[in-house]
């Protein structure tokens, strides 16, 4: 472990939180006859299956043990355990050797309790109603019922298409999209164990000297079959899971770790370079993010000075006080913040004042409109204005052509980004165009 900086060395020794990705939802196969759970049990899991057959039993006409439900791929059981935690009121034994989805209670529960409380109680009594039927049917209705439900979705047409059966295949398309997005949860809890996400570094360029000051962390998933996997494909539910945050403490350790390679890259730590990385607002829920951030620059021993943390204007908003918090507990340990995308979300003066924020992101979206709405031209002036007031700097995203600089510079932005640079560069890329700048003119 590299000494820590004199920065950190007065600061109280915290204890690290554990880097273990807690167990969600997971794909495990069962043998025939395995028995999943018994009545009167506690209600767990819930199951969705993906190949094989599950028999639910309990009283009916055969007895205490009759067959009150044959299931196949695509069908979910147990689903109660999702709404409370009562005891089942059947059993569930695997007929034939099966691929399920164990989602435990707590992976989805706190999704149910944040809906809105009347979606979230005409969900619970829609599962209840639903459970109840079913389980009263008698099968021969039951396989009547799935034989007419497939033959019309075989009479079914995209012009012509039944009430029924187009509403059959509604559901049919929320459960494949349900069934994608278990898979990939679980293909994330992976590679999240298994360290498969790689930091791309994107240049940030001083506007007035054109000279290289920055490096943006940016997350790519080296996986192990797709190859390379952008953000956009993963991490919208790496957020509803709350994965992200693990995501964001690997991109920030792999950020400390390049620094000291990136400075010796550019001639030594005289030069003035820092880099960022990117904190979702899940990880402002409680302040163990403090403690996070300090066990990673205490272990690289990096400058805390040289790491940027970059926030959302979404992420204040949600519960100002805990973010206030944890952004002055953050600043502390001598690190820099930056309020990314802004001026398409939340924007307010009151958070600019009341926020320890010390640079501003222009978003993307108003450098490329310059050209064609002169109303993105005031937006961006008046951006820069209003950060140079507060004593911020400020950050063009987006710039793909030497006009786009020489406009974004004109309106007072101090620093950029975007392809006009460099596209976001892997770490050996990087410190290639990194040593560039040492023995090189400007851009």
């Amino acid at each position: 472990m590299n000494k820590p900086h004199p920065t950190l060395q007065s600061l109280t020794k915290i204890t690290p939180p554990s880097k273990r990705v807690d167990r969600g939802v997971r794909l495990q196969n069962f043998k025939a006859g395995s028995v999943l759970f018994k009545a009167g049990e506690p209600r767990d899991n819930a199951y969705l299956i993906e190949g094989g057959t599950v028999d639910i039993l309990g009283p009916g006409p055969e007895g205490p043990q009759s067959v009150l439900a044959r299931l196949s791929p695509g069908d979910v059981f147990g689903e109660m355990a999702l709404i409370d935690g009562g005891l089942r009121s059947a059993a569930a034994v695997v007929t034939s050797d099966a691929v399920l989805f164990v989602i435990p209670r707590g992976a989805l529960r706190n999704r149910v309790l944040e809906m809105d409380p009347i979606l979230s109680l005409m969900v619970a009594l829609l599962v209840e109603r639903y459970r109840t039927v079913r389980v009263n049917l008698p099968e021969s209705i039951r396989q009547d019922q799935l034989s007419a439900v497939a033959q019309a979705m075989d009479r079914a047409t995209h012009y012509d298409m039944p009430e029924d059966a187009a509403r059959l295949s509604e559901l049919w398309r929320r459960r494949d999209n349900a069934i994608k997005e278990l898979k990939l949860e679980q293909e994330l809890r992976r590679g999240i164990e298994k360290g498969e996400f790689v930091p791309a570094l994107q240049p940030i360029v001083s506007l007035p000297s054109r000279r290289l000051v920055g490096f943006e962390t940016l997350v790519r998933w080296n996986h192990p079959e797709r190859g390379m996997v952008f953000p956009d494909e993963f991490i919208p539910v790496a957020e509803r899971t709350n994965l992200v945050q693990f995501i964001d403490h690997m991109m920030l350790q792999k950020a400390c770790e390049l620094m000291p390679d990136l400075l010796s890259d550019m001639g030594g730590d005289d030069v003035p370079l820092f880099i960022s990385a990117n904190l979702s607002g899940i990880n402002f829920e409680n302040l163990d993010i403090i403690q996070s951030v300090r066990e990673t620059l205490v272990h690289s021993g990096v400058d805390p000075h040289r790491i940027k943390l970059e926030i959302t204007e979404s992420a204040l908003i949600d519960d100002p006080e805990k973010t206030e918090q944890v952004l002055r507990g953050l600043r502390a340990l001598g690190v820099t913040i930056a309020l990314d995308d802004f001026g398409t979300g939340y924007s307010s003066l009151g958070y600019l004042h009341r926020f320890p924020i010390d640079s501003i992101k222009v978003d993307r979206s108003f450098v490329s409109q310059m050209h064609d709405a002169p109303r993105s031209i005031d937006i961006i002036r008046a951006i820069v204005g209003l950060a140079h007031n507060f004593k911020m700097d400020v950050v063009a995203e987006g710039l793909e052509t030497e006009q786009d600089v020489q406009m974004i510079n004109a309106l007072g932005c101090e620093m950029a980004q975007g392809y006009f640079f460099a596209k976001p560069l892997m770490p050996a890329q990087a410190r290639e165009f990194a040593q560039g700048f040492a023995v090189r003119k400007p851009i």
